[in-house]
C-alpha cells in the first residue's frame, strides 16, 4: 500500500525524461507555500550548469472577500496546516487546513508528460454557511538571458481569449508557456478573473493587497543578477454552498518552443491528464506492494524517511537513454551520469523493495561500459572522471565496495542466471585493476583521487585538482578491498562450477559465460590466490598498532589516521589481533579526509559500521547507524528549511557535523536527490534488526537495537522486506532484562506464510532456514 503519512511538504517529482547530455529537460522541485516546477538543466548546484529557468506552479487563495493568503508567510501568519499526505516519485500531493474558515485545500501534482506539469486542486468546506473561494493560479518564473542562444530581450506576458488560460513567453524569440485551469468537478462553471501580471509573488500579494505595483516592462531584468522574474496570474472563484461540498479544478501547467506547440499539449493534456494520473498511480501501487515499511514504535521521523530514502532511489534509477539499452542509476537527480560505487550502493538499497531492479541496473553498469573498469560516463558516452594526465577512471574496488554489494543481492537471490552474466564483467574489472594499477612491486594505486572516490583526500599528499596523479601512494583500504572481491568471485566461480554440472545434467540451455566444470575451478582456484596475496599485503601494512598507508616516493609510512583505514576490518582481512587494538577507534572513529566527521559520507560511514560490526562490537555499530538514521531523517522531515539549508523529503549526498560539545550532529547536505544517501535503509535493515544473508534460503536474524529504543514493551516492524524468493515480515518486541522478542514471518509469491518466534539477548542471533531448497 503507498504511504500515507504527515509528510514534510518539501520534495521532487520525477521527471524521467531528464538527462545530462542528451535531453536536459529539468528536475521537478517544490516551492512553497503550494508549487511544483521545472529548474532547468536543474537545481543550479552541480558545477558549471548554465542555468537557463524555473517555471512553477503555485496556488494562492482569497477567501469570502477577505482573508488573502498568497505568500508562504501568509499561510503561516494565520495559522494554516501545511503537509503532504502523499509524496511519491509520480504524485505529490498538499493538504493545507485554513482553520479560520473550515476550509481543506488539497493540491496533488503529476507530470501528465515530459512537458506538462497537472494538479489536481481541491477545495471542501465544513463550515455551515456557504464560503467563497478565489484561488490566484499562479505561474511563477526565472529566466536566465545569458544562456540563451536566441534573439530574445526580455518576456512578456497576456490572458488569452478563453478566459482560463495565460500565457508567458520570450520576446522576441523563445520558448512559450501556457498555464491556466478547467472544473473537473460538473458542478457549476468557476468565475475567471483578469489577469495579473507582476513581477514576483510578494509583488502579487501587494497588489491584492490595495497597492499600487506596476506590471513589469518586458525587458525589466534584476540589477544584480540579470535575471529576469515574472509572476502571471490567474484568478478563479468557486462557490462552495453546502458543508462537505468539494470544487476540483485541474491546473495543468505546458511549456513549448512556440504558443502553438504549448497550446497543443496543453489541450491533450487536459483530454488525457486521467490516463496519465493512472498510469502513476498503478506504478506507485506496484512499487508499494513490494516495498518495506515501517510501524509500531519507531520514531515518526525514522518512519517517514524511510520512505524518503526509497522514492529518492525510484528517482535516480533511469529508463534507458543514448547508449544504454537498460535502466541504469543516474547516481543522483541533477546531472544523472554513471557512477560504479553510486550504482551498486543504490542498488543494494533498493534491492529490499524491488530485487529484479536492482539485478538488472547492475547488469546494465557492468555489461554495457565501454572498459572493463567502468568509466565514469554521461548517458551519451562521454567520459567525466579524466586524471590529469589523461587516464580515463573508474571508481575503485574499495569506494561503495561493488562487488560485496553484488554479493549480497547474490546470497539472498541465488540467481545464477544473473550471476553467470554478471561473473565475465565483474571479473574483468578486477583483473583491469590488477593489469593497470599496479605499482613495480605489485601493490595496488589509484591513478588520482576522484578514481579512489575520496576526492583531494589529505592522505594523498598536496594535491592541485582530484585528477593530480597520486600513483605512488599505496593506500590500504585499495589493498584490502582486493583481497575482499578477488574472494567473492573465487566464490562465485565455485558455485558456478556446480551450476555447470547441474546445467549439464538436465539440458538447460546456458546463460551467459559458459565454461568447463574444470575451468570454473581453474578461475576459483586464481582468484583465491590473489585474494591470498592482497590479504597478506594489507596486514604488512599494519605498522605501530594501525593500518597505514604508504608513499613509495619518500619511503614512508603515512602518519594520518583516516576512517577509511578500518576497511581491512570491513573487508574481512584483518589479522589475529588487530581487531583487539581497534576497539578504542571503533568506539570513537578517526576523521575522514583531513577532517570529514566519520558518519558524514555515505560509504565512509558503511566501513566503519560495518568493521565495528565485524570486530565483534554490535552494540557500538548499532548506536553508530542509529545516529546517522535518527540525525538524517530528523532533518529530511522538517517543515521549512533556509536556501543554504536545501529541501527537506529528498535524499542528500553527504552529512555536515554540527558540533554540540564533542558530540557531532550529522546534518544533511550536499547536492539534493542523491541515491546512497539512502544508506539509512541498509543499515536499519541489517545492524538494527539484524538480517544477514547467508545463501538463498537462508538467513541469520540478530538485532541489536540502539539503547534509546529499548523502552521494555515497544514494538519495531519492518515489511515487507524483499529476500530472494520470499517477502519477510520482522518484527522485535523489547523484553525486559536486555531481552528481546522476534517474530520473522517469510511468505513466497502465492504460497503459504511460516512464522518463527525466539527470545534472545540483545546480539544473539537465530539461523532461519526459510526453504528446503
Amino acid at each position: 500500500m503507498v504511504p500515507r503519512d504527515d509528510f514534510t511538504p518539501h520534495g521532487y517529482l520525477d521527471n524521467p525524461f531528464h538527462s545530462w547530455k542528451l535531453n536536459p529537460s529539468g528536475v521537478l522541485r517544490s516551492r512553497p507555500p503550494l508549487g511544483m516546477g521545472w529548474h532547468v538543466p536543474n537545481l543550479g548546484s552541480y558545477v558549471r550548469n548554465q542555468f537557463q529557468y524555473t517555471a512553477h506552479l503555485n496556488i494562492g487563495l482569497r477567501l469570502d472577500d477577505g482573508l488573502l493568503l498568497i505568500t508562504p508567510e501568509d499561510f503561516q501568519r494565520w495559522g494554516c496546516a501545511l503537509n503532504s499526505p502523499l509524496h511519491t516519485r509520480n504524485r505529490f500531493a498538499y493538504n493545507c487546513i485554513v482553520p479560520s474558515h473550515n476550509l481543506l485545500v488539497r493540491a496533488v501534482y503529476f507530470l501528465v508528460e515530459e512537458h506538462v506539469l497537472g494538479c489536481l486542486l481541491s477545495l471542501t468546506s465544513t463550515r455551515e454557511s456557504g464560503l467563497r473561494v478565489t484561488c490566484y493560479i499562479q505561474h511563477e518564473r526565472i529566466h536566465n538571458p545569458f544562456t540563451s542562444r536566441l534573439w530574445e530581450h526580455g518576456l512578456y506576458g497576456r490572458a488569452l481569449p478563453a478566459g482560463n488560460l495565460a500565457m508567458l513567453g520570450i520576446a522576441s524569440e523563445g520558448d512559450v508557456f501556457i498555464h491556466g485551469w478547467v472544473a473537473v468537478d460538473g458542478g457549476p462553471a468557476p468565475q475567471p478573473g483578469e489577469v495579473i501580471y507582476t513581477v514576483s509573488q510578494a509583488e502579487l500579494a501587494a497588489r491584492l493587497r490595495g497597492a499600487a505595483v506596476a506590471s513589469p516592462t518586458v525587458t525589466q531584468a534584476d540589477p544584480e543578477t540579470g535575471w529576469q522574474v515574472r509572476t502571471l496570474t490567474l484568478p478563479c472563484t468557486v462557490e462552495l454552498t453546502e458543508d462537505g461540498e468539494e470544487r476540483r479544478l485541474l491546473l495543468l501547467l505546458a511549456r513549448g518552443v512556440s504558443l502553438d506547440q504549448s497550446y497543443r499539449r496543453w489541450r491533450e493534456a487536459q483530454a488525457g491528464f486521467q490516463t496519465a494520473l493512472h498510469q502513476r498511480e498503478q506504478e506507485d501501487e506496484a512499487f508499494w506492494e513490494r516495498a518495506p515499511q515501517l510501524s509500531g514504535d519507531w520514531p515518526a521521523t525514522w518512519r517517514r524517511g524511510f520512505v524518503y530514502d526509497q522514492e529518492t532511489l525510484r528517482m535516480v534509477i533511469r529508463p534507458p537513454c543514448g547508449l544504454l539499452k537498460g535502466p541504469w542509476d543516474g547516481m543522483q537527480l541533477q546531472a544523472p551520469r554513471l557512477v560504479l560505487a553510486e550504482a551498486a550502493l543504490d542498488a543494494l538499497f533498493l534491492s529490499y523493495a524491488a530485487p529484479e531492479l536492482a539485478e538488472e541496473v547492475l547488469l546494465t553498469h557492468f555489461t554495457e561500459a565501454p572498459h572493463p573498469n567502468l568509466p565514469c560516463m554521461r548517458e551519451d558516452g562521454s567520459y567525466n572522471m579524466v586524471a590529469d594526465d589523461g587516464q580515463i577512471c573508474g571508481t575503485a574496488p574499495e569506494w561503495g565496495y561493488p562487488l560485496y554489494c553484488c554479493d549480497l543481492l547474490f546470497q539472498r537471490s541465488g540467481n545464477r542466471a544473473w550471476l553467470r552474466r554478471l561473473y565475465p564483467a565483474a571479473a574483468a574489472y578486477l583483473r583491469w585493476w590488477l593489469e593497470h594499477r599496479r605499482d613495480g612491486e605489485g601493490w595496488l594505486v589509484y591513478a588520482c583521487s576522484w578514481e579512489s572516490g575520496q576526492d583531494v583526500s589529505s592522505r594523498f599528499g598536496p594535491q592541485q585538482t582530484g585528477g593530480t596523479l597520486i600513483q605512488h601512494v599505496r593506500p590500504v583500504d585499495l589493498q584490502a578491498s582486493m583481497a575482499q572481491g578477488a574472494a567473492i568471485v573465487a566464490r562465485w566461480a565455485t558455485i558456478l562450477a556446480q551450476e555447470e554440472g547441474v546445467e549439464e545434467e538436465s539440458g538447460r540451455p546456458p546463460v551467459g559465460l559458459v565454461l568447463s566444470r574444470e575451468d570454473w575451478l581453474a578461475e576459483a582456484t586464481w582468484w583465491q590466490g590473489i585474494a591470498d596475496e592482497f590479504t597478506v599485503k594489507t596486514r604488512r601494512m599494519w605498522q605501530r598498532g594501525w593500518f597505514r598507508d604508504y608513499d613509495s616516493q619518500r619511503q614512508q609510512w603515512s602518519s594520518e589516521r583516516d576512517a577509511m583505514h578500518l576497511a581491512p576490518l570491513f573487508c574481512g582481512v584483518a589479522g589475529w589481533g588487530h581487531s583487539e587494538q581497534l576497539q578504542e577507534a571503533l568506539r570513537h572513529p578517526p576523521t575522514h579526509s583531513g577532517g570529514w566527521a566519520p558518519l558524514c559520507w555515505p560509504p565512509v560511514a558503511l566501513t566503519v559500521i560495518g568493521a565495528a560490526d565485524a570486530a565483534g562490537l554490535p552494540e557500538v555499530a548499532a548506536e553508530l547507524a542509529a545516529q546517522f538514521i535518527s540525525d538524517g531523517y530528523r532533518h529530511l522531515d522538517r517543515r521549512s528549511f533556509t536556501a543554504e539549508e536545501g529541501l527537506p523529503g529528498v535524499t542528500r549526498e553527504y552529512r555536515q557535523a554540527r558540533w554540540h560539545g564533542a558530540v557531532p550532529e550529522y546534518v544533511t547536505a550536499g547536492i539534493e536527490g542523491y541515491g546512497w544517501g539512502a544508506l539509512g535503509l541498509h543499515l536499519l535493515l541489517r545492524y538494527l534488526l539484524g538480517l544477514r544473508e547467508e545463501e538463498a534460503g537462508k538467513l541469520t536474524v540478530r538485532p541489536m537495537l540502539p539503547r534509546a529504543l529499548r523502552r521494555p514493551g515497544s514494538r519495531y516492524h519492518a515489511g515487507p522486506i524483499q529476500w530472494g524468493a520470499f517477502a519477510l515480515q520482522a518484527t522485535c518486541t523489547v523484553e525486559a532484562g536486555d531481552q528481546y522478542h522476534f517474530h520473522l514471518a517469510a511468505s513466497e509469491r502465492n504460497g503459504p506464510t511460516a512464522h518463527w518466534e525466539w527470545e534472545g539477548r540483545w546480539g544473539e542471533g537465530r539461523l532461519i532456514q526459510l526453504s528446503s531448497s
